[in-house]
């Protein structure tokens, strides 16, 4: 394991993240509570945790050593013993924050691009923020610009980025970052104590020496940030397209690190740029001791574990390869990712487009071994009547929760509008509970032209899903069997900026 740094992050060491202790209902104990006490933290009750747990919330404690020995307890805003989640008014503080990325293309630069649109502004990548109350139900609060354009859409679709995690938190809720896919950049805000945002580093280019484009999906592990370029349109010259070729497959892809610092200024990391991987990037994640990253190639069908040495750059052997390891998945068209630690290792979900195949998404299992070689639990084929696959089409994103009554994976379906559900077993293996298990209500929209539905975000007991085609994020509530139901709808912005089909990306807590 890579040793700690100074840079107000810690290693994340088996069941715990970031050295915060996650406490699930019927784990308190007045042991707990006492110890707690002891420790100088004051206007903590069993009672007011019994009523946090009861309700759904997870209790983290922030366990700090001081130099004469003692232990500094700290709670989040709005648990009982931090912030007491009451304002002075009696009114109930926020729970938590979400935030919603625009994807603001310069529409003459589409290939074919009509009159009308050649003839419109510039318009800026904008993340929009939100609080988040007890009852999941979210209150926009600000609109900060990246300072970096969008995608110009050269392939279209539903989402021009085609990704999963083009807007991160990080895992110590300090930082927001996107991307910019159109101006090759990343940006970085720092969230206040109320949540809303302030820039820390905007348009951070993501290049690299190789010149590859599109970064379109983040991974964040401590104070490290990897994002994937997923690589634009060429010809045989390199020169750029100026028709969209006919499998949209990209090329001069890469991933390229940046250490984030103690206010969120972004700093290349060196020699952390990797060509050749990332073609058509769904995804990119780091394994739960941060030594690996695996990234989702929507065009080879690759799964790519990348291992990192101790200077958070792709390891080399002596010859100067790369030490890269790939499995090919056995539905096409890899696309989201979410990997997980448990107490027997890390797994890995992977969702599968199936390039599109109607009724035939899915998603597969892997464990993460030791040394990033994955091997298959739950493996689908992509045909009609396996149980894996989800009934509707293009499953691309997917998001794990673990909840005091079971574990459970959801895999968004774009143009259907559809959310289905499986149970994920303690050991990485998968149950398809509802194909369809929630329903965003988009009513068959096109589109490839528009519309669907994008990234999703959990803050249990809520799913959050981002509904493209006309601007909304539904609110879900998870059951205790991993059911859904849909509660409210919230209109994504209120900007002048807003046009349909333009937001690629949520994240939150």
């Amino acid at each position: 394991m890579k040793s700690n740094n100074n840079n107000g992050f810690m290693k994340k060491a088996g069941a715990l993240s970031q050295g915060i202790p996650r406490y699930s209902k019927g784990l308190v104990s007045a042991a707990v509570l006492v110890s707690l006490a002891a420790c100088g933290q004051d206007g903590i009750t069993l009672e007011g945790f019994e009523a946090d747990l009861a309700a759904g919330e997870s209790i983290e404690i922030g366990l700090s050593p001081n130099p004469d020995g003692s232990v500094e307890v700290t709670l989040p805003p709005g648990t009982v013993g931090g912030d007491d989640g009451v304002a002075d008014d009696g009114a109930a503080t926020a729970a938590g924050a979400m935030y919603a990325l625009t994807n603001q293309f310069d529409p003459s630069q589409q290939i074919s691009a009509s009159d009308e649109a050649a003839a419109e502004p510039d318009r800026i990548n904008q993340i929009v923020a939100y609080t988040r109350d007890e009852n999941g139900t979210l209150e926009q609060i600000g609109v900060y610009d990246t300072g970096g354009v969008g995608e110009n859409i050269r392939n279209s679709g539903a989402n021009p980025l085609a990704s999963q995690d083009p807007l991160i938190v990080s895992k110590d809720r300090r930082f927001v970052f996107a991307v910019n896919a159109g101006s090759e950049s990343i940006s970085s805000f720092t969230i206040n104590d109320d949540f809303s945002l302030t820039p820390a580093d905007l348009n951070v280019s993501t290049v690299g020496d190789s010149g590859a484009q599109n970064p379109v999906a983040l991974a964040q592990f401590e104070d490290v940030l990897y994002v994937a370029n997923s690589g634009n349109f060429v010809d045989g010259a390199g020169q750029e397209l100026d028709t969209l070729p006919a499998d949209r497959n990209r090329t001069n892809a890469s991933i390229i690190g940046f250490r984030v610092g103690d206010d969120g200024s972004l700093t290349l990391i060196p020699d952390s740029e990797l060509t050749g991987v990332g073609a058509n990037a769904g995804a990119i994640e780091f394994s739960s001791d941060g030594n690996s990253l695996v990234i989702t190639e929507r065009r080879t069908n690759n799964l790519r574990v990348v291992t990192l040495n101790d200077n958070d750059a792709p390891i080399t052997y002596d010859n100067g390869e790369v030490r890269v390891s790939s499995l090919l998945s056995n539905t096409a068209q890899p696309f989201g990712l979410d990997l997980y630690a448990a107490d027997n290792g890390d797994f890995l979900l992977v969702s599968e487009g199936n390039n599109g195949a109607p009724g035939l998404s899915a998603l597969s299992s892997y464990r993460v071994e030791p040394n990033g070689a994955l091997t298959a639990i739950s493996i689908s084929s992509g045909v009609e009547g396996d149980p894996l696959v989800t009934g509707f089409t293009f499953g691309c994103w997917v998001e794990f929760v673990e909840t005091p009554t079971g574990d459970f994976a959801y895999v968004s379906n774009t143009p259907d509008g559809t959310i289905t559900s499986f149970a994920v077993s303690d050991d990485g293996a998968l149950t398809r509970l509802e194909s369809l298990a929630g329903d965003t209500g988009i009513d068959g929209d096109d589109t490839q032209n528009g519309g669907g539905v994008l990234d999703a975000e959990i803050a249990f007991p809520y799913l959050y899903q981002v509904v493209n085609n006309d601007g909304r994020i539904a609110q879900f509530m998870i059951n205790e069997d991993g059911s859904l139901d849909r509660q409210l709808d919230v209109e994504i912005v209120d900007t002048d900026l807003f046009r349909a089909g333009m937001f690629v990306g949520i994240a939150g807590f």
